[in-house]
């Protein structure tokens, strides 16, 4: 199904001195499903700000046939590998950050949607912060770095699309800002870069780490980072979109929905799904625990939750960039969604 509406109407002058009106339309695709373009991805290693060593992985349209991804030999997914982005114009871009001992690509199934439908995706590993490298004297400094960690990974892309020798080259453009995401850690990471105040772990002091380049926020299951943000979401100046399962219990919905009551700006849409839990975001997680807080039979199926969150994420994301009219195509309320819009 495709979706076509009216962008923009211009009145053009005549020799004649009368004025005609042409009509710009745009088609919108169907976001529930995959897109026209084939995913591709490939990963690469920085230097961030900070001195740290950050593993990024992008995601982005492409027209290269190959074989499929093996992220890290430990996920399959459906990018193609190590493929040529299709850089023909500037894409938009989203910035993810996985969860606490997560990996980058532990939500790939919305990384590769996005990509599908044309957008540019980077997500860093956090270092010393992932499932293979997770230290807790670094929590403190994690906390502090994560939203440094999402700007230094967009900084990254700029100036790969600015390099003639780049694959990226002429794929993004700073001025189009990005979009931030991220599960749990990443949820509190995600609110933080779009602009959220914190409380310094070390100083008790508030302050904000937001990037301005950022132009909205996609929380999913978020956690708040051990009372870092207290209230600080009303200081973001960006459309937010907060999703969270009922069933969650590693972050549970009254600390998802705390968080996102303090958000005033508009527009603003909190997704509860009801049947889901903590890992319906990142299923890679269900392959180490087989039952438990979002996996197994008791909860969404993880196919119907993908769905979900891919066509939610892209029904906001292009109302805000691309035209109003896509948040028309948000999954529709039922008893496993409840919507709050603002």
């Amino acid at each position: 199904m495709r979706h076509l509406i009216v962008l923009l109407s211009v009145l053009v002058a005549c020799d004649d001195e009368t004025e005609t009106e042409t009509e710009e339309t745009i088609e919108l695709a169907d976001y529930s499903a995959p897109g026209a373009d084939t995913p591709g991805t490939f990963d690469e290693r920085i230097t961030g700000s900070t001195g740290v060593a950050l593993k990024i992985q992008v995601w982005f349209p492409t027209e290269t046939a190959g074989d499929v991804v093996l992220y890290d030999g430990l996920l399959a997914g459906e990018a193609v590998d190590d493929a040529r982005p299709l850089c023909d114009s500037p894409r938009p871009v989203l910035v993810f950050s996985h969860g606490n001992g997560g990996f980058r690509w532990q939500t790939a199934f919305l990384m590769e949607h996005l990509a599908s439908h044309g957008w540019v995706v980077a997500a860093p590993d956090h270092t010393f912060n992932t499932f293979l490298d997770g230290d807790s004297e670094q929590f403190l400094d994690v906390i502090l770095r994560r939203p440094v960690d999402l700007q230094d990974t967009y900084d990254w892309l700029v100036a790969q699309s600015a390099a003639s020798d780049s694959p990226l080259a002429g794929c993004i453009d700073e001025a189009d800002g990005y979009a931030v995401s991220g599960h749990s850690f990443g949820g509190y990471t995600a609110y933080a870069t779009a602009g959220a105040d914190i409380i310094d772990p070390y100083t008790e002091a508030v302050d904000n780490l937001g990037d301005p380049r950022v132009w909205a926020a996609i929380p999913l299951a978020p956690w708040d980072a051990g009372g870092t943000i207290d209230g600080g979401n009303a200081a973001i100046a960006v459309p937010v979109m907060t999703i969270g399962g009922t069933l969650d219990e590693t972050t549970p919905w009254s600390m998802v929905s705390g968080l996102h009551a303090d958000v005033t700006v508009t527009p603003r849409y909190l997704a509860e799904m009801t049947t889901s839990g903590h890992y319906t975001y990142a299923p890679v997680a269900c392959q180490i625990y087989a039952d438990g807080d979002g996996c197994g039979d008791s909860f969404l199926d993880l196919d119907i939750a993908a769905e979900i969150v891919n066509t939610a994420t892209l029904s906001f994301l292009e109302s805000i960039r691309l035209s109003p009219e896509a948040i028309d195509q948000l999954p529709a309320a039922s008893d496993e969604l409840i919507w709050t819009q603002e």
